[in-house]
């Protein structure tokens, strides 16, 4: 995704050049993958533009040059996408509009509709309340009407449990609860039993997947009300379903650091408005599927056509104003499909498993040339992205970060040579720590 943001930003003529910033993104997990960890994410901060820009950017960028904002998920659907099971996809949208603030990386519990319901105070109201409100805004008399869709995860059992005891149904599934906010409230979209998808309710996912389907479901409409919770007591191991529930706003002393820089303490909820400049400024958003989509059916996976050399893909496209498009492109692999793919692999692929001399003579020779020092860079940024400090137009690699990923489990003992090997290899991409 950087890759192409790159090259495209790159080609605008002079009038229409454009600079975009990454404002929302999801950070560094342990994922599954090729290898332990893998996690591809474009970082908060990371530019898309011609060079002379993103030297200039926040230093007196001319006004000609129109700057944009953008969000992703690079994998909804990290686990679906490495098992081939439906519904995984990648997101982005961009926008006009510049963000008030940064959305920290940890877990957002959410109320969600495709109707616009007024704002509450989480910690002032009950799982009963809420789904009043929620269902009076959607038009729903009768909770057995209702739904709420959930991951299926131990923290959620308490909630699924009350709503079902008031005769809410809670569909789940087990990865992926970007995709769901887009079609909220849809017409035509039922589930077998005829009642369709009206909300989430208490639902507790990634900063960056509301975010990324928030936005869109406001621009149809809807509404989006987001509280920050406790990542840390959500993830251990040792709590049962409803301690996991009871513990979600018991925040660390980190966490709590983390609530005050992003300037949440005193309003701990927030909406779209809270985060964005102006929200209906134009914007446009995208859905490509990478797998059959469950919700919507003609969202088919990727499907390659390896005889004729062609790649069709499926998106789901969303605009500021409200408007839901389905674009299907297909691509002509001009020298075929095995190229293609060589083209497409990411460099660490050439370096994983070798020993280190290796390592650092195949990264002076991507170094040495045009296309793969480009393609090197952008890897490198959004790879390491938690170890990297940009300033000037340089990297600053922290070392110890480094180390700390590798013990966590989120980079393998083989990142440290690769680290190593670019910084040897390209210093005139890096400054002198401090």
């Amino acid at each position: 995704m950087s890759e192409v943001l790159q090259v495209t930003t790159e080609t605008f003529d002079v009038g229409e050049e454009i600079i975009i910033e990454s404002a929302i993104t999801e950070g560094v997990r342990i994922k599954p993958g090729v290898e332990a960890g893998g996690n591809p994410t474009i970082p908060v901060g990371a530019l898309f533009g011609k060079e002379e820009h993103c030297s200039r950017y926040g230093r007196g960028l001319s006004k000609e040059i129109t700057r944009l904002s953008m969000g992703s998920d690079v994998i909804d659907g990290t686990g679906k996408s490495v098992k081939g099971l439906h519904s995984s996809l990648t997101a982005l949208f961009i926008t006009e509009s510049d963000f008030k603030r940064h959305l920290p990386d940890i877990y957002v519990e959410r109320w969600m509709a495709a109707a616009m319901f007024p704002e509450f105070n989480p910690r002032d109201t009950n799982l009963q309340e809420e789904t009043q409100i929620i269902a009076k805004a959607c038009g729903v008399k009768d909770l057995s009407e209702m739904t709420s869709y959930f991951l299926d995860r131990p923290r959620h059992h308490p909630a699924m449990d009350q709503l079902n005891a008031m005769g809410v149904a809670t569909p789940y599934d087990k990865d992926g609860d970007l995709f769901p906010a887009l079609v909220l409230g849809l017409d035509g979209l039922v589930f077998p039993d005829g009642r369709g998808l009206h909300s989430m309710i208490g639902e507790i996912g990634g900063s960056a997947e509301w975010a990324v389907g928030a936005i869109p479901l406001v621009w149809r409409g809807g509404q989006s009300l987001g509280m920050l919770t406790s990542q840390s007591s959500l993830t251990r191991k040792d709590l049962s379903p409803e301690e996991l529930w009871n513990e979600r706003f018991h925040y660390t002393e980190e966490e709590l650091i983390l609530l005050q820089d992003a300037r949440f303490e005193q309003k701990p909820f927030f909406t779209v408005n809270d985060i964005m400049e102006q929200p209906f400024a134009g914007g446009i958003s995208g859905f490509c599927a990478i797998s059959d989509n469950y919700f919507l059916p003609q969202l088919e996976g990727v499907k390659i056509d390896r005889e004729k050399g062609l790649i069709t893909t499926n998106t789901l496209m969303i605009n500021s104003l409200g408007n839901i498009e389905h674009w299907q492109l297909i691509f002509t692999c001009v020298e075929g499909i095995e190229a293609t793919a060589n083209k497409m692999e990411s460099p660490k692929s050439k370096l994983r498993g070798l020993e280190k001399d290796d390592i650092e003579k195949q990264v002076r020779a991507m170094a040495n040339d045009h296309v793969k020092r480009f393609r090197l860079k952008q890897f490198f940024i959004n790879e390491y992205y938690p170890a990297i400090v940009h300033t000037d137009g340089k990297m600053v690699v922290l070392e110890n970060t480094v180390e700390a990923l590798i013990t966590r489990g989120a980079l393998n003992e083989y990142d440290r040579d690769i680290v190593r090997a670019v910084v040897n290899a390209v210093p005139e991409w890096f400054a002198s720590p401090a």
